[in-house]
């Protein structure tokens, strides 16, 4: 009796013991997804059986990949965007839900953020078919494509449907898909109970309890830079999303202008963005709202965009190109979770 009760204390003691006394084990996984890759990170007291997280996460992101992706065929959106109905037809939730986020990004932007811009970027040659070349349309063709783009022409029905006004209305989710389904992920982590881990897609990063270093998840943010020093500073990421929008990422040189072509059009304009501003910082508590919201302040530009991040209360940093330099401008609530040094 009183070697099962010596044996059932220390049970007891070890059931006990505070989380701080256990040492967390990393797990990293990879992967590849919507033509870049993926990477999740986790710190866990308990063991992980890491094929099947990874074969979740995998199956996650294929699901969510063949409902949003633009160029798979067999994927809802590239179907939608073939269609030439312009009946109500329906959609998986999923879509449903982002197409909304997406009209509100739109509203709250004043259409900076659009994702039925792809016949304009195809027109400029960076669609799917795209080469070293840039495309200099005519402004007559730049007029007549606008006619079919804006989240205007997209009308979204109670029961899951969509109605397209004009049949030619295609739609690009690129600038927030990847955020999406990095939220995705996320919800697949949550059910597994985890509370300390990363998941990044092409630059995106989620980020929740505590990394490696103590507190938070550290991370590097790209500011435009050419070279080497393209990744300056860090930030400690705690329960917030990163993602970034730059014009270093993809531009082609542009005989009508001293400045290469950025593959980011403007949507009021139909043109490629011209100003100075390089890189655009987001971070929010979603991935989802910091990646379209980053898209959307690069889009708007270093004055007109920090006027709508201090609007819109955004954890924001602007990286603008002067000559060979680079400047950074931050939002107010940027300064008050980060102190800028002078």
């Amino acid at each position: 009796m009183t070697k099962f009760l010596l044996i059932l204390f220390f049970a007891l003691l070890l059931g006990c013991q505070d989380d701080s006394e256990q040492t967390l084990k990393p797990y990293s996984l990879t992967g590849q997804a919507l033509g870049t890759t993926w990477t999740v990170k986790v710190l866990s007291y308990q063991p992980i059986d890491e094929n099947k997280l990874r074969t979740d996460i995998a199956a996650k992101i294929e699901e969510a990949e063949r409902i949003l992706s633009h160029w798979r065929p067999d994927a809802t959106l590239y179907q939608l965007n073939a269609s030439l109905s312009s009946e109500p037809i329906p959609i998986p939730p999923s879509l449903h839900e982002l197409l909304k986020h997406a009209k509100w990004t739109y509203k709250q932007t004043g259409g900076a953020f659009d994702p039925t811009i792809a016949p304009l970027v195809n027109l400029w040659g960076f669609g799917p078919v795209s080469t070293n070349r840039l495309s200099i349309p005519q402004q007559k063709e730049i007029d007549e494509t606008m006619q079919v783009t804006g989240m205007n022409q997209l009308e979204l029905l109670n029961g899951f449907m969509v109605r397209k006004k004009h049949p030619a209305l295609q739609i690009d989710l690129s600038a927030s898909a990847k955020g999406d389904i990095i939220d995705q992920v996320c919800e697949v982590l949550d059910r597994r109970e985890l509370s300390n881990f990363l998941v990044e897609i092409g630059g995106e990063i989620r980020a929740r309890g505590n990394g490696k270093s103590g507190e938070g998840w550290t991370i590097g943010l790209e500011d435009g830079s050419e070279g080497k020093s393209n990744e300056l500073s860090t930030v400690n990421l705690l329960n917030y999303s990163v993602a970034t929008s730059g014009t270093y990422r993809q531009t082609k040189p542009n005989p009508d202008s001293v400045r290469p072509a950025s593959h980011l059009i403007d949507p009021r304009t139909g043109r490629p963005i011209e100003h100075n501003l390089v890189a655009v910082n987001v971070l929010a508590p979603t991935a989802r709202d910091a990646d379209a919201l980053a898209t959307a302040l690069m889009i708007l530009g270093p004055e007109e965009g920090m006027r709508k991040a201090e609007e819109m209360d955004l954890i924001a940093r602007f990286c603008l190109r002067e000559g060979n330099e680079t400047r950074q401008d931050h939002t107010t609530t940027w300064i008050r979770l980060f102190p800028v040094k002078d």
